[in-house]
């Protein structure tokens, strides 16, 4: 069911038309005949008015089709209306829904709603049009630069990919690959997101573990369902063959499962009885019911016994996704209704690994304890009973920093997860671990090493020391393994050699000592740079509402206005002027004042590394100016959309943040033109290309004048 559209106020459009924009945003980007097609005209018109524009010398590259189709999506969202937004990524709706709903929640992060456009066509331009393009195209030519390294060519430069025998060392460090699809992964060949370039960078990097999300009805006959699970043989296939390549450089694959899925209502026919809870036109699969555990049993056993060396299987069943009728409070099951949620939970997690254990495979189970928690209801006493609960061959991992008590500008507030810039473990986390190990369960924490929703458009936040005490705190508590990153922080970073060489050596490690082996004769800039990163980053202003609404996410790429409008920001995604959304719970003044302390601090930090020559430094310098570019973003944005509400006494600060915001989109375009890593996330592909970077300078320029 595709996300319902709505009218609101649309993004600004710095085009004299609209077909522009749509040309502007995708040209080289999808194939010029479905462009063509798409706006009603000839290809040479396409290539005529490309030119026009400013794209002259912009190549058709496949690939963004092939793994970045989410940031086509996003960049044609407010644009297109459904039916040409299939037809631009030549997909049917049904596909795109696909997509929305299981690319790692991407309708939610759009809104859960489609802003409602008109279909676009071109049009010939008037005389002022061909005017008004004219002065475009030269802003645009001044900003368009060749890139050099292309999008998504990450390991460019990697050395020859030759087998050596890797040994994986103390302990289990499990990532999401850096490449790997949020959404149907097997359905491809492993090596076009898994190269033996990556897979050799974890080995000497020490990681031993890959996840990557799995659902059961794509990969095991699904009886409920049978059009979900007719490629369940290619699945298995290529997953097998990644578990084979993976082993040769002693990585284990583990999927990471969120079961039983729910089913849309209309969906259940027979089954009707099977009917849990409903919500939104979905219901559960009632996990009282005999059905479906059996349904569970024989889905996990089959895929064990029809692929050979899985290293494991991660669960989640407290999340966003409908599994069982307890995955959040007050059920409308009327079975479940009086069945405690630990209970629900951990029989799920009971029921997989009988399965596994019946397999006779040595596959480990990995029960993620997010959710189990007062965030979605429980009590103390119910989480430590749901490890209790638990099969005692499964074993249990919390997330280090879930409710850790924090104090910013003296508001005083708790974590629920990804953030580096404060260290755990919590009070929680310490107490529910130790009651796992005592219970006879192996521990695991989830922490986020190379960066977080903090800032998640760089692939790693360069601040060593605060992972150093983290790793450290983790040690006192008796935890030896992690998962080190949700679907972001997959980059084969000097954070994942620090991990390996931490766990490896924890008694005689020291921090100086790696700092002298990673960064040679330049280990001692970068070591004091790292400290006033560090110190910069434990002010900022972190909720919940500022990790995932504050205009950080997108950066620079964030479109301004100077009208009001009653939009909400998204998740991870989408920043307008609802700035009270995403301060919370601090005063805008507080908000803003941790940001100028973040900056002050992140500022000298980049200034120390300027000296720097060497490539790793020379790297990591590039990444923390990106993220000071969208640190620097959230703070100008925030400060605009309070100022912006009475234009005529703030004017000349409005003018003074327009002017900065431009300087500092201008400083990232430069970083992207230099590494193709800047804006790239798993899950959401490419946050911004070159092109809306330089949209919002002129932007900038249009707003600066409109004034």
């Amino acid at each position: 069911m595709l996300p319902e559209v709505k009218k609101v106020f649309l993004q600004p459009n710095i085009f004299p038309t609209r077909w522009q924009a749509v040309l502007f945003h995708n040209y080289g980007l999808v194939p010029s005949q479905r462009l063509a097609c798409l706006l009603g005209c000839g290809v040479d018109t396409i290539e005529r008015e490309a030119v026009r524009l400013g794209l002259k010398g912009i190549s058709y590259n496949s690939i963004w089709s092939e793994k970045g189709y989410i940031t086509l999506i996003r960049n044609n969202w407010y644009l297109l209306p459904y039916t040409q937004l299939c037809e631009l990524l030549g997909v049917s709706e049904t596909k795109l829904d696909y997509i929305l709903q299981n690319d790692d929640f991407l309708s939610v992060k759009l809104g859960n709603y489609k802003p409602y456009c008109e279909k676009v066509y071109y049009q010939s331009l008037t005389e002022q049009e061909q005017e008004q393009t004219n002065c475009l195209a030269e802003e645009i030519v001044r900003y368009l630069q060749p890139y050099e390294i292309q999008p998504f060519d990450f390991f460019h430069n990697s050395s020859s990919n030759s087998k050596k025998e890797y040994k994986q060392g103390a302990g289990k460090r499990i990532i999401h690959g850096y490449l790997s699809p949020c959404g149907d992964a097997f359905i491809e060949d492993s090596s076009a997101y898994m190269p033996d370039a990556l897979l050799a960078k974890y080995a000497g990097l020490g990681i031993n573990g890959i996840w990557l999300h799995g659902m059961l009805s794509a990969l095991s006959p699904y009886p409920f369902d049978e059009t979900l699970s007719v490629d369940y043989p290619i699945r298995r296939k290529n997953l097998q063959q990644l578990i084979n390549r993976c082993k040769e450089y002693g990585i284990k694959v583990y999927l990471y499962f969120n079961e039983p899925r729910a089913l849309p209502q209309s969906k259940f026919g027979k089954y009707a009885h099977l009917i849990g809870r409903t919500e939104s036109g979905y219901a559960a699969l009632c996990f009282e019911q005999k059905e479906t555990q059996e349904y569970l049993y024989n889905a996990v056993k089959d895929l064990l016994l029809g692929v050979q060396g899985l290293g494991g299987i991660i669960t989640i069943t407290m999340s966003e996704n409908l599994t069982h009728c307890n995955y959040r409070q007050h059920t409308n099951c009327p079975v479940c209704k009086n069945i405690p949620p630990e209970k629900s939970a951990s029989a799920v997690n009971n029921v997989i690994q009988k399965a596994i254990r019946d397999s006779g495979k040595d596959v480990e189970l990995i029960a993620n304890l997010w959710g189990w928690s007062p965030f979605t209801g429980w009590t103390e006493e119910q989480t430590l009973h749901g490890v209790e609960l638990l099969d005692k061959d499964i074993s249990v991992m919390c997330v280090s920093e879930y409710d850790l008590e924090i104090e910013k500008g003296g508001i005083k507030s708790k974590i629920i997860d990804y953030s580096i810039s404060n260290p755990g473990p919590s009070a929680i986390t310490k107490k529910t671990l130790k009651k796992a190990s005592e219970t006879g369960h192996k521990i695991y924490a989830k922490i986020q090493t190379n960066n977080s929703w903090e800032c998640s458009a760089v692939p790693y936040l360069p601040t060593f020391d605060l992972l150093y005490e983290h790793l450290k705190n983790l040690t006192e508590i008796g935890v030896k393994d992690y998962m080190l990153t949700w679907t972001l922080g997959g980059y084969p970073s000097p954070m994942l050699s620090l991990v390996k060489d931490f766990a490896e050596n924890t008694e005689t490690f020291s921090l100086e000592t790696w700092y002298k082996k990673t960064f040679g004769q330049e280990y001692k800039i970068v070591a004091e740079a790292v400290e006033y990163f560090c110190n910069g980053f434990k002010e900022y202003p972190f909720s919940i509402e500022s990790l995932y609404f504050s205009p950080k996410t997108l950066g620079c790429a964030n479109l301004w206005s100077l009208e009001k409008t009653k939009k909400q920001s998204t998740m991870v995604c989408y920043a307008f002027g609802d700035y009270e959304y995403w301060t919370n719970p601090y005063p805008l003044e507080i908000y803003l004042s941790q940001y100028e302390k973040l900056l002050q601090e992140w500022k000298i930090g980049c200034n120390l590394l300027e000296e720097c020559k060497q490539a790793d430094s020379l790297t990591l310098k590039i990444f923390a100016d990106a993220a000071y570019a969208h640190f620097k973003s959230d703070y100008l944005q925030t400060k605009f959309s309070y100022l912006k509400r009475n234009k005529k006494d703030n004017l000349k600060e409005i003018e003074r943040v327009l002017a900065e915001e431009k300087d500092n989109a201008c400083k990232l375009l430069k970083l992207v033109y230099q590494n193709a890593c800047i804006g790239f996330e798993a899950s959401n592909h490419y946050y911004y290309t070159d092109r809306n970077l330089i949209e919002k300078i002129i932007l900038m320029n249009q707003l600066s004048e409109s004034l």
